[in-house]
C-alpha cells in the first residue's frame, strides 16, 4: 500500500523540480530573450556586381567609391548620395 511520501521522495522531488528550472533557464532564456530583441534591419541597398569591386584591404581613395564590408564582402562600393 502506498501512503504518505516519505521525506527521500520530498526531497527528490525538490530536487528534479530545481534541475528542471536550472536547465530551463539554461536552455530557453537565451532564446527567449532573442524572441524579444527587435527584428534586424534590412539592407538599405543591394548592390549590383558592377557596383562592387572587391579588395582586401584599403588601397586609396577611389572617387565616387567607399570602402567597406557589405554583402557582397569586403571592397570598394559604388557610393550613392541618398535619395
Amino acid at each position: 500500500m502506498a501512503g504518505a511520501p516519505g521525506q527521500a521522495s520530498k526531497i527528490f522531488g525538490l530536487v528534479a523540480t530545481g534541475t528542471m528550472a536550472a536547465g530551463f533557464y539554461w536552455f530557453a532564456k537565451p532564446r527567449f530573450e532573442a524572441m524579444l530583441q527587435p527584428p534586424p534591419k534590412p539592407l538599405k541597398r543591394l548592390y549590383l556586381e558592377e557596383d562592387f569591386s572587391a579588395s582586401s584591404s584599403f588601397s586609396g581613395l577611389r572617387p565616387g567609391w567607399v570602402f567597406k564590408l557589405d554583402h557582397r564582402g569586403l571592397g570598394y562600393y559604388r557610393d550613392v548620395p541618398p535619395e
